[in-house]
């Protein structure tokens, strides 16, 4: 098996890397990343790597003609709403010409599919919780959240004309071992740890009751989707799929439970409520379910623990 790992020095996509093979070990992994917010200690020493981006055509060319890859994960992305939101400009050309070039080269080397890793914003805040795909028509509130709907749509597109199998995955708040607190998708988990254990102790903040709530999903779990989507005979044709834990956490129980799992104290900074963020989020995961055979292997509260252990011991380093 030949795959083609987009932005492997990222959080997810260097997880992926490793369970990957851990579960293929036969399988030729073959990996880029430009470094505009990947972390070079990230990559896994036991994929084929090349530094590159994914709006370089002749890079990307050179890429698929010599591995062929059959499968390609789609990882690579200027990350945050924030930062797309301050710069809708820099942001746009990697984030949808970057997918389109991907796509096109996956459509000339006849790749099998090609998974994108999308995300759980493009809903912009939920009518219906938990939030259904067919009841929930995307909303998109960033530049971000709009450029990774563009991306889904650009997917269908290649699907319908020119046969490129292809999935959609939607992310919802991803968690876990390799996330740091000032990375561009750190989540509230990752930077409150990161203010616990970090040389730079920045005080942790609370951004409002902390009553608001979230669907964590912890990265095996993601990997797993991935690998899923990746082994299925079905024929998605760009089909979306919610990927979640399919429950919810206030901010405040995350609090508890890091205390409990940490053993220390964690000193919250009351803050007012940030600006147009999402009360709650909850996904329904039923449509991965039943298309591909996902199901969460790791609950939430077992993804903090090994969370909290891995941030013990990388900043005892």
């Amino acid at each position: 098996m030949r795959i083609l790992v987009s932005g492997c020095a990222g959080f997810i996509a260097s997880n992926f890397s490793r369970k990957f093979r851990e579960q293929f070990p036969q399988a030729q992994i073959v990996g880029f990343d430009n470094f505009a917010t990947g972390r070079k200690d990230a990559v896994s020493k036991e994929i084929i790597f090349h530094e590159g981006s994914m709006t370089d055509e002749k890079f990307l060319d050179k890429i698929f003609k010599k591995y062929q890859p059959e499968y390609v994960f789609h990882f690579a992305y200027v990350p945050r709403v924030s930062f797309s939101v301050e710069f809708p400009f820099k942001t746009t050309p990697n984030n949808i010409c970057g997918t389109t070039l991907l796509l096109e080269k996956a459509k000339k080397y006849k790749v099998k599919r090609f998974i994108f890793s999308s995300s759980s914003s493009i809903y912009g805040g939920a009518k219906k919780l938990p939030t259904r795909e067919k009841e929930n028509f995307p909303d998109p509130k960033s530049p971000y959240a709009l450029q990774k709907y563009t991306d889904e749509l650009m997917c269908k597109i290649f699907s319908e004309l020119f046969g490129l199998d292809t999935v959609c995955l939607r992310y919802f708040n991803v968690f876990g071992p390799g996330q740091y607190g000032d990375s561009a998708y750190s989540t509230v988990i990752s930077a409150w740890l990161t203010a616990m254990y970090g040389k730079n102790k920045k005080k942790p903040f609370l951004e409002g009751n902390g009553l608001q709530s979230r669907d964590f999903c912890y990265v095996d779990n993601v990997i797993q989707a991935n690998i899923l989507a990746m082994q299925s005979k079905k024929k998605f044709n760009g089909e979306s799929y919610n990927i979640a834990h399919g429950e919810r956490t206030t901010l405040l129980e995350v609090k508890k439970m890091i205390e409990k799992y940490s053993g220390d104290k964690l000193d919250l900074e009351k803050r007012a409520p940030r600006l147009g963020d999402v009360k709650h989020t909850h996904a329904d995961v039923s449509k991965a379910k039943k298309g591909f055979g996902y199901k969460p292997t790791v609950n939430f509260e077992e993804g903090l623990k090994r969370t909290v252990e891995w941030n013990k011991n990388i900043y005892k380093k």
